[in-house]
Parts: C-alpha cells; sequence; structure tokens
C-alpha cells in the first residue's frame, strides 16, 4: 500500500511540475488552483507514505533517503504555503521533482539502517529544528536559483517566461532574505541544542556534520549582516546563498551518506 501511496503521489507532483513548467518555457497561462490542487493531493499521499517509514516499530528511522524525503516533503509544503500570498508558485518546478525523486528514493532505496530508540524530548528538538531549519534553507536556495535565472535573462536582454508569474525581483529578493533569516534562526537554535546534548562528537559521528553547519551558520550570519548594513543584494547574496547551503548539504548528507553507504554506521 505504501509503494502506491508514494507513485500516486510522484505523479501528483510530476504532474503539478509539468504544468508549471509549460507555463514558464511556452509563457502560456497556467492554471494555478490545478497546480495547488495537484501538489497538495501529492503533500497529502507523500506524508502517508512517508510517516511509517520513519517512525517504524523499532524506533525513529533517520536513514539518508528517508531524511532527504522529508525535507523534499517540507519544501513542497513551503511552496504551496508561500504561493498563498505570493506569486510563487513557480518554484514548484524545482521543488515538486525534487519530491517526486526524494521519496521514490525513500520507498525503493534500501540501506542498512538501525532505528534510533528511546530519544529524549530534547533530541527530538533538535531533530525536529534541524529539519525545519533545513527546509528553509533549501527553499531560500531554490528562490536563489530562480533569482539567478532571472538576473542572467535581464543581462541578456531576453524575454523572461516567469516573469509574469513571479513578483517582482526585488520583492523575490526581499523575500529570499525573508526566508533566510527564518532559517538561519531555527539553525542558531538546532545547533545550541545539538552542542548541549553532544558528549563526544568524534565518537559520536557529529564532528563532521558540526563543522560543516557552524560553517553555514557563519555565512548566512555574514549574508544577514551585509544585507543589513552594506545592502547586498543581486549576485552577491545568491552566490552566498547557494555557498550556504551547499555546506549545509555537504555536513548532513555527506556525512551520512559516507557512515551508512560506505562504513554501515548509524
Amino acid at each position: 500500500m505504501y509503494t502506491f501511496l508514494s507513485l500516486a503521489a510522484a505523479m501528483l507532483y510530476l504532474a503539478g511540475s509539468y504544468q508549471v513548467g509549460r507555463a514558464l518555457w511556452q509563457t502560456q497561462a497556467m492554471n494555478t488552483a490545478q497546480v495547488m490542487a495537484l501538489g497538495t493531493a501529492a503533500i497529502l499521499l507523500h506524508l502517508l507514505a512517508l510517516v511509517p517509514q520513519i517512525h517504524s516499530a523499532e524506533g525513529l528511522d533517520l536513514s539518508l533517503f528517508h531524511v532527504f524525503s522529508l525535507l523534499s516533503w517540507l519544501v513542497a509544503v513551503l511552496t504551496l504555503l508561500l504561493s498563498l500570498y505570493r506569486p510563487m508558485i513557480s518554484l514548484a518546478a524545482l521543488a515538486f521533482p525534487l519530491a517526486a525523486v526524494a521519496l521514490l528514493g525513500s520507498q525503493f532505496i534500501i540501506i542498512g539502517y538501525h532505528p534510533i530508540a528511546h530519544l529524549s524530548r530534547a533530541d527530538e528538538a533538535h531533530i525536529l529544528l534541524s529539519i525545519l531549519a533545513y527546509g528553509l534553507l533549501s527553499l531560500a536556495a531554490a528562490m536563489a536559483v530562480v533569482l539567478h535565472y532571472q538576473n542572467l535573462r535581464l543581462k541578456q536582454r531576453q524575454p523572461l517566461p516567469m516573469g509574469r508569474l513571479l513578483p517582482p525581483l526585488q520583492t523575490l529578493e526581499d523575500l529570499l532574505f525573508d526566508v533566510v533569516f527564518a532559517g538561519w534562526v531555527l539553525l542558531t537554535v538546532a545547533i545550541s541544542v545539538g552542542l548541549s546534548l553532544a558528549t563526544n562528537l568524534r565518537a559520536q559521528h557529529l564532528l563532521h556534520k558540526t563543522v560543516f553547519s557552524i560553517a553555514a551558520w557563519l555565512l548566512f550570519a555574514f549574508l544577514l549582516a551585509g544585507r543589513h548594513h552594506l545592502g547586498w543584494r543581486g549576485p552577491r547574496s545568491i552566490r552566498l546563498t547557494l555557498i550556504g547551503f551547499t555546506l549545509l548539504i555537504v555536513g548532513f548528507f555527506g556525512s551520512k551518506a559516507v557512515l551508512e553507504i560506505v562504513f554501515h554506521v548509524n
């Protein structure tokens, strides 16, 4: 049954992204209500398929592809929520295919992993805050990609197929910094809670993740300070956002991939 739910959700995600993609590249009118309906149905089915995978009988299963699936689900949810008050539905062209691939990966790619049992409230809070922070900063990275594309087309003096589906460039950039700030605040709390719980970073296989997470935190803090005090915008903001997001991905998914695939360690 969970396989069916995963396949159905993936098909709905891809159908929604196809509607958005066609509108962007062919400058056709887009049925936003239809895309929102497809996305909402896909998100609900995704959640129904994912929850039993993560909350197994043995404990909390935070294997690589399950976490990737959860993060992609969160990005899809945030994309739809933002689209309720901003014309941001075009981000679904990136968020929906990512969610479909992640969901199918979590369903069909099995890596040896031992679920975590008997987590404390603090551990669960750290995990939840980390996932929320990663989700927000993932959305910020997607927005940075869209901004880069818009800036590139403007420099080339070419028409923007997504121009009428997005808010003005400055508004989108302001929204990017709002999302980065929210993600940075959550990341601050998540890192603080995580460090308070850690006893031996090297023995707990957390050193690599911690170093890259703190590096990303510092970079995002630098970006926000530059925006507030120096009015940074444009390519520099886009570049720093993507570098910070890359640091987080390398720190989290890179370390999990090495430990789970190469060393078979949680």
